[in-house]
Protein backbone atom coordinates (compact mmCIF):
# COMPACT_ATOMS: atom_id res chain seq x y z
CA UNK A 1 0.00 0.00 0.00
CA UNK A 2 2.34 2.67 0.74
CA UNK A 3 4.77 1.20 -1.51
CA UNK A 4 2.14 2.41 -4.63
CA UNK A 5 2.85 5.99 -3.38
CA UNK A 6 6.82 5.80 -4.25
CA UNK A 7 6.70 3.92 -7.03
CA UNK A 8 7.73 5.61 -10.55
CA UNK A 9 8.27 8.70 -8.86
CA UNK A 10 10.06 9.82 -11.78
CA UNK A 11 6.98 9.88 -13.49
CA UNK A 12 4.79 11.44 -10.65
CA UNK A 13 7.70 13.95 -10.80
CA UNK A 14 7.00 14.35 -14.15
CA UNK A 15 3.05 14.55 -13.84
CA UNK A 16 3.50 17.29 -10.86
CA UNK A 17 5.19 18.96 -13.53
CA UNK A 18 2.18 19.13 -15.10
CA UNK A 19 -0.23 20.01 -12.64
CA UNK A 20 2.05 22.90 -12.00
CA UNK A 21 1.88 24.37 -15.53
CA UNK A 22 -1.44 22.90 -16.20
CA UNK A 23 -3.58 23.69 -13.10
CA UNK A 24 -1.41 25.36 -11.02
CA UNK A 25 -2.69 28.70 -11.03
CA UNK A 26 -5.22 27.89 -7.69
CA UNK A 27 -2.41 26.98 -6.01
CA UNK A 28 0.54 29.81 -7.50
CA UNK A 29 -2.38 32.19 -6.21
CA UNK A 30 -2.72 30.54 -2.81
CA UNK A 31 1.04 31.49 -2.44
CA UNK A 32 1.17 34.48 -4.06
CA UNK A 33 -1.16 35.91 -3.20
CA UNK A 34 -3.13 34.17 -0.08
CA UNK A 35 0.20 33.82 1.58
CA UNK A 36 1.48 37.14 0.97
CA UNK A 37 4.32 36.09 -0.60
CA UNK A 38 4.74 37.94 -3.73
CA UNK A 39 1.00 39.62 -4.18
CA UNK A 40 -0.29 40.09 -7.46
CA UNK A 41 3.20 39.42 -9.08
CA UNK A 42 3.44 38.34 -12.70
CA UNK A 43 7.44 37.38 -11.70
CA UNK A 44 6.21 34.99 -9.39
CA UNK A 45 3.78 33.38 -11.35
CA UNK A 46 6.24 32.75 -14.53
CA UNK A 47 8.71 31.44 -11.91
CA UNK A 48 6.01 28.91 -10.95
CA UNK A 49 5.30 28.16 -14.05
CA UNK A 50 8.56 27.53 -14.38
CA UNK A 51 9.47 25.73 -11.89
CA UNK A 52 6.42 23.19 -13.61
CA UNK A 53 8.82 23.09 -16.86
CA UNK A 54 11.55 22.02 -15.36
CA UNK A 55 9.75 19.30 -13.11
CA UNK A 56 8.67 17.98 -16.74
CA UNK A 57 12.25 17.48 -17.90
CA UNK A 58 12.63 13.56 -18.40
CA UNK A 59 15.93 11.48 -18.41
CA UNK A 60 15.33 10.80 -22.02
CA UNK A 61 15.22 14.64 -22.62
CA UNK A 62 16.50 15.13 -26.58
CA UNK A 63 16.95 10.86 -26.80
CA UNK A 64 13.33 10.02 -27.56
CA UNK A 65 9.75 11.46 -28.57
CA UNK A 66 6.17 10.11 -28.27
CA UNK A 67 3.33 10.76 -30.47
CA UNK A 68 0.59 13.25 -30.74
CA UNK A 69 -2.92 12.53 -31.61
CA UNK A 70 -2.62 13.82 -35.24
CA UNK A 71 -6.43 14.39 -35.19
CA UNK A 72 -5.35 17.17 -32.65
CA UNK A 73 -2.57 18.20 -33.31
CA UNK A 74 -2.75 19.69 -36.48
CA UNK A 75 -5.85 21.84 -36.33
CA UNK A 76 -4.20 23.37 -33.14
CA UNK A 77 -1.01 23.58 -34.95
CA UNK A 78 -3.14 25.60 -37.58
CA UNK A 79 -4.36 27.69 -34.97
CA UNK A 80 -1.55 28.95 -33.41
CA UNK A 81 0.20 29.77 -36.51
CA UNK A 82 -2.87 31.85 -37.37
CA UNK A 83 -2.32 33.65 -34.31
CA UNK A 84 1.47 34.08 -34.70
CA UNK A 85 0.69 35.74 -38.25
CA UNK A 86 -2.29 38.00 -36.70
CA UNK A 87 0.21 38.65 -33.31
CA UNK A 88 2.78 40.24 -35.89
CA UNK A 89 1.39 40.97 -39.21
CA UNK A 90 -2.16 42.43 -38.72
CA UNK A 91 -1.90 43.62 -34.95
CA UNK A 92 -3.63 46.77 -34.51
CA UNK A 93 -3.56 46.77 -30.44
CA UNK A 94 0.43 47.59 -31.73
CA UNK A 95 -0.24 51.03 -31.68
CA UNK A 96 -1.65 51.31 -28.14
CA UNK A 97 1.52 52.61 -25.84
CA UNK A 98 0.10 49.53 -23.11
CA UNK A 99 0.25 46.77 -25.31
CA UNK A 100 3.16 44.38 -24.71
CA UNK A 101 4.41 41.95 -27.24
CA UNK A 102 6.79 40.60 -25.48
CA UNK A 103 3.84 39.61 -23.16
CA UNK A 104 2.43 37.86 -25.84
CA UNK A 105 5.47 36.02 -26.97
CA UNK A 106 6.63 35.18 -23.93
CA UNK A 107 3.05 33.10 -23.71
CA UNK A 108 3.52 31.13 -27.15
CA UNK A 109 6.98 30.38 -25.63
CA UNK A 110 6.15 28.85 -22.59
CA UNK A 111 3.42 27.18 -24.50
CA UNK A 112 6.01 25.72 -27.08
CA UNK A 113 8.46 24.69 -24.14
CA UNK A 114 5.08 23.06 -22.60
CA UNK A 115 4.38 21.56 -25.90
CA UNK A 116 8.10 20.04 -26.09
CA UNK A 117 8.40 18.85 -22.82
CA UNK A 118 4.86 17.20 -23.43
CA UNK A 119 5.90 14.79 -26.37
CA UNK A 120 9.73 13.82 -24.22
CA UNK A 121 7.22 12.58 -21.25
CA UNK A 122 6.53 9.16 -21.28
CA UNK A 123 3.84 7.62 -22.02
CA UNK A 124 3.86 5.41 -18.22
CA UNK A 125 3.08 9.39 -16.73
CA UNK A 126 -0.50 8.18 -17.59
CA UNK A 127 -0.47 5.70 -15.46
CA UNK A 128 1.08 7.84 -12.78
CA UNK A 129 -1.27 11.36 -13.30
CA UNK A 130 -4.35 11.12 -11.73
CA UNK A 131 -2.99 9.95 -7.92
CA UNK A 132 -0.75 13.41 -8.39
CA UNK A 133 -3.70 15.17 -9.86
CA UNK A 134 -5.92 14.41 -6.63
CA UNK A 135 -3.31 15.55 -3.97
CA UNK A 136 -2.49 18.48 -6.48
CA UNK A 137 -6.11 19.72 -6.40
CA UNK A 138 -6.88 18.60 -2.42
CA UNK A 139 -4.10 21.06 -1.53
CA UNK A 140 -5.28 24.11 -3.64
CA UNK A 141 -8.72 23.87 -2.09
CA UNK A 142 -6.93 23.60 1.26
CA UNK A 143 -5.89 26.73 0.14
CA UNK A 144 -8.88 28.24 -0.86
CA UNK A 145 -10.17 27.44 2.57
CA UNK A 146 -7.35 28.81 4.82
CA UNK A 147 -7.65 32.14 3.16
CA UNK A 148 -11.33 32.23 3.52
CA UNK A 149 -10.91 31.62 7.43
CA UNK A 150 -8.33 34.29 7.98
CA UNK A 151 -9.70 36.50 5.98
CA UNK A 152 -11.88 38.79 8.33
CA UNK A 153 -13.63 40.59 5.50
CA UNK A 154 -15.08 37.53 3.99
CA UNK A 155 -18.46 36.63 4.71
CA UNK A 156 -20.17 33.17 3.76
CA UNK A 157 -22.39 33.52 1.49
CA UNK A 158 -20.22 35.35 -0.79
CA UNK A 159 -18.20 34.19 -3.72
CA UNK A 160 -15.03 32.61 -2.59
CA UNK A 161 -11.79 33.22 -3.77
CA UNK A 162 -8.29 34.54 -2.57
CA UNK A 163 -8.20 38.14 -2.23
CA UNK A 164 -5.58 40.42 -3.50
CA UNK A 165 -5.89 43.04 -0.53
CA UNK A 166 -8.39 43.44 2.42
CA UNK A 167 -10.53 44.74 0.21
CA UNK A 168 -11.76 42.91 -2.77
CA UNK A 169 -9.86 40.88 -5.32
CA UNK A 170 -9.58 37.38 -6.73
CA UNK A 171 -10.89 35.22 -9.31
CA UNK A 172 -13.18 32.40 -8.31
CA UNK A 173 -13.70 30.88 -12.00
CA UNK A 174 -10.07 29.80 -10.81
CA UNK A 175 -11.01 28.18 -8.02
CA UNK A 176 -14.04 26.38 -9.05
CA UNK A 177 -12.38 25.22 -12.18
CA UNK A 178 -10.07 23.29 -9.41
CA UNK A 179 -13.15 22.33 -7.72
CA UNK A 180 -14.32 20.41 -11.18
CA UNK A 181 -11.03 18.95 -11.72
CA UNK A 182 -11.05 17.46 -8.25
CA UNK A 183 -14.49 15.84 -8.52
CA UNK A 184 -13.75 14.29 -11.62
CA UNK A 185 -10.34 12.84 -10.52
CA UNK A 186 -11.26 11.70 -7.29
CA UNK A 187 -14.38 9.43 -8.31
CA UNK A 188 -11.82 7.96 -11.97
CA UNK A 189 -9.28 7.06 -8.94
CA UNK A 190 -11.52 5.82 -6.37
CA UNK A 191 -13.20 2.92 -8.85
CA UNK A 192 -9.79 2.76 -10.75
CA UNK A 193 -7.12 2.16 -7.68
CA UNK A 194 -6.76 -0.61 -5.06
CA UNK A 195 -4.86 1.54 -2.87
CA UNK A 196 -6.63 2.12 0.28
CA UNK A 197 -4.53 5.17 0.66
CA UNK A 198 -5.69 6.71 -2.68
CA UNK A 199 -8.88 5.78 -2.08
CA UNK A 200 -9.28 7.94 1.11
CA UNK A 201 -7.54 11.04 0.11
CA UNK A 202 -9.91 10.42 -3.03
CA UNK A 203 -13.48 10.87 -0.80
CA UNK A 204 -11.91 13.12 1.38
CA UNK A 205 -10.91 15.29 -1.71
CA UNK A 206 -14.47 14.66 -3.50
CA UNK A 207 -15.74 16.65 -0.70
CA UNK A 208 -13.84 18.96 -0.40
CA UNK A 209 -13.92 20.12 -4.38
CA UNK A 210 -17.83 19.63 -4.07
CA UNK A 211 -17.44 22.45 -0.95
CA UNK A 212 -15.56 24.25 -3.39
CA UNK A 213 -17.71 24.62 -6.18
CA UNK A 214 -20.59 25.44 -4.01
CA UNK A 215 -18.71 28.38 -2.20
CA UNK A 216 -17.06 29.76 -6.13
CA UNK A 217 -20.92 29.84 -7.03
CA UNK A 218 -19.54 29.93 -10.64
CA UNK A 219 -22.96 29.09 -13.37
CA UNK A 220 -20.64 27.47 -15.84
CA UNK A 221 -18.87 24.93 -13.51
CA UNK A 222 -22.23 23.85 -11.90
CA UNK A 223 -23.27 23.66 -15.54
CA UNK A 224 -19.96 21.65 -16.32
CA UNK A 225 -21.19 19.21 -13.73
CA UNK A 226 -24.56 18.95 -14.95
CA UNK A 227 -23.08 18.14 -18.30
CA UNK A 228 -20.71 15.92 -16.92
CA UNK A 229 -23.63 13.39 -15.13
CA UNK A 230 -25.11 13.58 -18.74
CA UNK A 231 -22.08 12.85 -20.64
CA UNK A 232 -21.67 9.68 -18.55
CA UNK A 233 -25.35 8.72 -18.51
CA UNK A 234 -25.57 8.98 -22.41
CA UNK A 235 -21.78 7.87 -23.71
CA UNK A 236 -20.05 6.14 -20.83
CA UNK A 237 -22.34 3.67 -19.53
CA UNK A 238 -21.72 1.11 -21.92
CA UNK A 239 -21.79 -2.85 -21.10
CA UNK A 240 -17.95 -2.92 -20.42
CA UNK A 241 -18.23 -0.07 -18.58
CA UNK A 242 -20.99 -0.89 -16.56
CA UNK A 243 -19.45 -4.52 -15.42
CA UNK A 244 -16.16 -2.10 -13.93
CA UNK A 245 -18.35 -0.28 -11.76
CA UNK A 246 -20.20 -3.73 -10.64
CA UNK A 247 -16.83 -4.95 -10.16
CA UNK A 248 -15.59 -2.10 -8.44
CA UNK A 249 -18.81 -1.39 -6.02
CA UNK A 250 -18.40 -5.55 -5.12
CA UNK A 251 -14.86 -5.09 -3.59
CA UNK A 252 -16.07 -3.70 0.76
CA UNK A 253 -13.17 -0.71 0.43
CA UNK A 254 -15.12 0.89 -2.59
CA UNK A 255 -18.45 0.32 -0.95
CA UNK A 256 -17.34 1.52 2.27
CA UNK A 257 -15.21 4.59 1.02
CA UNK A 258 -18.20 5.47 -1.19
CA UNK A 259 -21.05 5.09 0.94
CA UNK A 260 -19.90 5.67 4.31
CA UNK A 261 -18.75 9.32 3.75
CA UNK A 262 -21.95 9.92 2.07
CA UNK A 263 -23.92 8.86 5.04
CA UNK A 264 -22.01 10.54 7.54
CA UNK A 265 -22.01 14.01 5.57
CA UNK A 266 -26.16 13.63 5.27
CA UNK A 267 -26.47 12.94 8.96
CA UNK A 268 -24.11 15.77 9.76
CA UNK A 269 -26.58 18.12 7.23
CA UNK A 270 -29.52 16.47 9.03
CA UNK A 271 -28.57 18.21 12.24
CA UNK A 272 -27.66 21.31 10.92
CA UNK A 273 -30.37 23.43 9.45
CA UNK A 274 -28.67 26.68 9.66
CA UNK A 275 -26.13 24.85 7.01
CA UNK A 276 -29.01 22.95 4.89
CA UNK A 277 -30.88 26.72 4.73
CA UNK A 278 -27.56 27.86 3.39
CA UNK A 279 -26.92 25.12 0.83
CA UNK A 280 -30.42 26.02 -0.25
CA UNK A 281 -29.29 29.84 -0.63
CA UNK A 282 -26.71 28.95 -2.52
CA UNK A 283 -29.03 27.04 -5.51
CA UNK A 284 -31.56 29.60 -5.23
CA UNK A 285 -29.33 32.27 -5.57
CA UNK A 286 -27.77 30.17 -8.46
CA UNK A 287 -31.09 29.69 -10.67
CA UNK A 288 -31.78 33.26 -9.79
CA UNK A 289 -28.71 34.50 -11.79
CA UNK A 290 -29.62 31.63 -14.74
CA UNK A 291 -32.94 33.79 -14.64
CA UNK A 292 -31.22 37.09 -15.15
CA UNK A 293 -28.81 35.54 -17.77
CA UNK A 294 -31.59 33.66 -20.10
CA UNK A 295 -33.69 37.31 -19.38
CA UNK A 296 -31.31 39.62 -20.63
CA UNK A 297 -30.37 37.18 -23.72
CA UNK A 298 -33.83 37.37 -24.56
CA UNK A 299 -34.76 41.38 -24.40
CA UNK A 300 -31.24 41.90 -26.92
CA UNK A 301 -28.77 44.41 -26.52
CA UNK A 302 -31.07 47.21 -27.20
CA UNK A 303 -32.75 46.76 -23.74
CA UNK A 304 -32.58 49.66 -21.20
CA UNK A 305 -32.87 47.77 -18.25
CA UNK A 306 -29.78 45.16 -17.91
CA UNK A 307 -30.04 42.41 -15.88
CA UNK A 308 -27.08 40.64 -16.51
CA UNK A 309 -24.14 42.14 -17.00
CA UNK A 310 -21.82 39.48 -18.30
CA UNK A 311 -24.71 38.17 -20.21
CA UNK A 312 -25.66 41.63 -21.56
CA UNK A 313 -21.93 41.56 -23.41
CA UNK A 314 -22.55 38.38 -24.99
CA UNK A 315 -25.36 39.92 -26.57
CA UNK A 316 -24.11 42.91 -27.54
CA UNK A 317 -20.80 40.74 -29.40
CA UNK A 318 -23.15 38.55 -31.00
CA UNK A 319 -25.52 42.07 -32.24
CA UNK A 320 -21.51 43.14 -33.72
CA UNK A 321 -20.98 40.05 -35.19
CA UNK A 322 -24.15 39.66 -36.93
CA UNK A 323 -24.27 43.35 -38.01
CA UNK A 324 -20.69 42.59 -39.77
CA UNK A 325 -21.68 39.40 -41.43
CA UNK A 326 -24.59 41.39 -43.10
CA UNK A 327 -23.28 44.74 -43.64
CA UNK A 328 -19.75 43.77 -44.19
CA UNK A 329 -18.94 40.04 -45.01
CA UNK A 330 -15.94 40.43 -46.19
CA UNK A 331 -14.55 41.35 -43.05
CA UNK A 332 -15.16 37.59 -42.03
CA UNK A 333 -12.67 36.64 -44.83
CA UNK A 334 -9.67 38.69 -43.22
CA UNK A 335 -11.12 39.42 -39.45
CA UNK A 336 -10.35 42.46 -37.84
CA UNK A 337 -6.70 42.14 -36.69
CA UNK A 338 -4.94 40.44 -33.30
CA UNK A 339 -7.38 40.85 -30.12
CA UNK A 340 -8.96 43.77 -31.73
CA UNK A 341 -12.26 42.88 -29.97
CA UNK A 342 -12.98 41.57 -26.77
CA UNK A 343 -15.88 39.29 -27.26
CA UNK A 344 -16.64 37.08 -24.54
CA UNK A 345 -17.75 34.90 -26.73
CA UNK A 346 -14.26 33.14 -27.74
CA UNK A 347 -16.05 30.81 -30.72
CA UNK A 348 -17.03 34.26 -32.30
CA UNK A 349 -14.45 35.97 -31.25
CA UNK A 350 -12.18 33.50 -33.52
CA UNK A 351 -14.20 34.36 -36.52
CA UNK A 352 -14.67 38.42 -35.88
CA UNK A 353 -10.80 38.53 -35.28
CA UNK A 354 -9.04 35.88 -37.14
CA UNK A 355 -11.05 35.45 -39.90
CA UNK A 356 -12.46 32.80 -42.29
CA UNK A 357 -9.23 30.50 -41.42
CA UNK A 358 -8.91 31.32 -38.05
CA UNK A 359 -12.40 30.32 -37.63
CA UNK A 360 -12.11 27.22 -39.27
CA UNK A 361 -9.04 25.96 -37.42
CA UNK A 362 -10.24 26.84 -33.67
CA UNK A 363 -14.00 25.41 -34.92
CA UNK A 364 -12.31 22.36 -36.31
CA UNK A 365 -9.65 21.64 -33.14
CA UNK A 366 -13.17 22.03 -30.82
CA UNK A 367 -15.09 19.37 -33.25
CA UNK A 368 -12.31 17.20 -32.88
CA UNK A 369 -11.94 17.17 -29.25
CA UNK A 370 -15.66 16.83 -28.90
CA UNK A 371 -15.11 13.33 -31.02
CA UNK A 372 -12.13 12.40 -28.53
CA UNK A 373 -13.90 13.27 -25.29
CA UNK A 374 -17.32 11.16 -26.19
CA UNK A 375 -14.82 8.52 -26.98
CA UNK A 376 -12.93 8.65 -24.14
CA UNK A 377 -16.08 8.71 -21.85
CA UNK A 378 -17.22 5.46 -23.98
CA UNK A 379 -14.35 3.41 -23.94
CA UNK A 380 -12.33 4.78 -20.57
CA UNK A 381 -9.46 2.99 -22.19
CA UNK A 382 -6.98 5.08 -19.67
CA UNK A 383 -7.83 6.87 -16.43
CA UNK A 384 -5.94 10.01 -17.58
CA UNK A 385 -7.38 10.04 -21.11
CA UNK A 386 -10.77 9.69 -19.28
CA UNK A 387 -10.15 12.32 -17.04
CA UNK A 388 -9.13 14.97 -19.78
CA UNK A 389 -12.30 14.21 -21.60
CA UNK A 390 -14.22 15.21 -18.51
CA UNK A 391 -12.48 18.06 -18.06
CA UNK A 392 -13.21 19.41 -21.44
CA UNK A 393 -16.59 20.11 -20.52
CA UNK A 394 -16.13 23.24 -18.57
CA UNK A 395 -13.53 24.59 -21.41
CA UNK A 396 -16.60 23.69 -24.02
CA UNK A 397 -18.68 26.05 -21.89
CA UNK A 398 -16.22 28.84 -21.97
CA UNK A 399 -16.05 28.69 -25.57
CA UNK A 400 -19.50 30.18 -26.00
CA UNK A 401 -19.29 31.91 -22.47
CA UNK A 402 -15.72 33.48 -21.63
CA UNK A 403 -12.74 34.63 -22.32
CA UNK A 404 -10.53 35.05 -25.70
CA UNK A 405 -9.80 31.98 -28.23
CA UNK A 406 -5.85 32.80 -27.72
CA UNK A 407 -6.36 32.69 -23.79
CA UNK A 408 -3.17 30.13 -22.21
CA UNK A 409 -6.59 28.73 -20.36
CA UNK A 410 -7.37 27.46 -23.99
CA UNK A 411 -3.97 26.71 -25.48
CA UNK A 412 -2.16 24.50 -22.29
CA UNK A 413 -5.62 22.21 -22.16
CA UNK A 414 -5.60 21.77 -26.02
CA UNK A 415 -2.06 20.68 -25.66
CA UNK A 416 -2.68 18.33 -23.18
CA UNK A 417 -5.78 17.29 -25.31
CA UNK A 418 -2.92 16.61 -28.49
CA UNK A 419 -0.76 14.65 -26.49
CA UNK A 420 -2.56 12.57 -24.02
CA UNK A 421 -6.14 11.89 -25.79
CA UNK A 422 -5.28 9.08 -27.84
CA UNK A 423 -7.79 6.58 -27.29
CA UNK A 424 -7.88 4.63 -30.61
CA UNK A 425 -4.04 4.02 -30.10
CA UNK A 426 -4.89 2.79 -26.36
CA UNK A 427 -7.41 0.72 -27.70
CA UNK A 428 -4.95 -1.20 -30.28
CA UNK A 429 -2.31 -1.18 -27.86
CA UNK A 430 -5.11 -2.98 -25.31
CA UNK A 431 -6.22 -5.32 -28.06
CA UNK A 432 -2.02 -6.49 -28.89
CA UNK A 433 -1.38 -6.94 -25.53
CA UNK A 434 -4.69 -9.47 -25.35
CA UNK A 435 -3.68 -11.72 -28.03
CA UNK A 436 -0.41 -11.68 -27.03
CA UNK A 437 -1.26 -13.18 -24.03
CA UNK A 438 -3.24 -15.55 -25.41
CA UNK A 439 -0.39 -17.34 -27.27
CA UNK A 440 0.46 -20.41 -26.24
CA UNK A 441 4.13 -20.94 -24.81
CA UNK A 442 6.30 -22.91 -26.64
CA UNK A 443 6.81 -26.04 -25.53
CA UNK A 444 10.55 -26.48 -24.11
CA UNK A 445 12.79 -28.27 -26.40
CA UNK A 446 14.22 -31.53 -24.64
Amino acid sequence: MLKDLFSGFQYKRIALGIAIFFMGHPLIFFFRDGLKLAPQSSVFTAACLALGLVLMIPSTLFQRYFSLNSKLAIPLAGWVGVCLFYLFLFNPSAVDPSYSRMRELINYAMAGAFAFLLISAPDKVKEHAIPVFVLFTFVANLGLFYSLLTNPHYVLGARASIYFDDDYGGNPHIFARNGFAGVICCLILLFSSNNILYKLLSIVNLFASLATVLLTQSRGTLMALVLAMGAFIVFGLTKSNVKAIKTAFRKPSTMIFFFAPIIAVGYYLGSKPQLLGLIGGYFEQFLAKLLDALVTAGQGSDTDEIVDYSAYNRVVSFSMFKNMLFDNPIALITGNGYKFFYMDFPILEAAYNYGFIGFYFFARLIYEIVRESILAIRKMTSPLGTYLAYLFIPIFVSVFSAGQPTDTTFLFPFLMFARFMQTEKEEKEEKAAAAAAAQPEPLPVS
